[in-house]
C-alpha cells in the first residue's frame, strides 16, 4: 500500500486526474492551503475574505487540474492560478 505522504505533487496530480480521487486531492489541498491563504490574505486583508478566496482557489484547482501540463512545479502553476484569481476578484468588486 502507498504512502500518500510520500507521493510527489505531479504524481498526486496524476493520480487525481486520473481517478478524481478527493482524498488525493485534500492531501494537496493540506500541504498549499497556508501559502495559498496567505497570498489571498495579502490582497484582501481580511481573514474571512482570505479564508473565502482560498476556498474559492481550490475548487478553480480542481477544476482546472487537467490543464496543468507539468512543464513548470506544480506550486509554481498553483501560485498562478492563485494569483490570477485573486487579481480578477479585486477587480470585479
Amino acid at each position: 500500500m502507498e504512502n500518500i505522504n510520500e507521493l510527489t505533487d505531479d504524481e498526486l496530480v496524476k493520480k487525481i486526474t486520473k481517478s478524481n480521487n478527493t482524498i488525493y486531492f485534500g492531501h494537496l489541498y493540506d500541504r498549499y492551503e497556508t501559502k495559498v491563504y496567505n497570498k489571498c490574505y495579502s490582497f484582501v486583508h481580511n481573514v474571512d475574505e482570505a479564508k473565502d478566496l482560498t476556498q474559492d482557489v481550490f475548487l478553480q484547482v480542481f477544476i482546472k487540474l487537467k490543464t496543468f501540463s507539468f512543464k513548470s512545479k506544480f506550486s509554481t502553476w498553483l501560485y498562478s492560478v492563485t494569483y490570477n484569481f485573486c487579481v480578477n476578484y479585486l477587480n470585479s468588486r
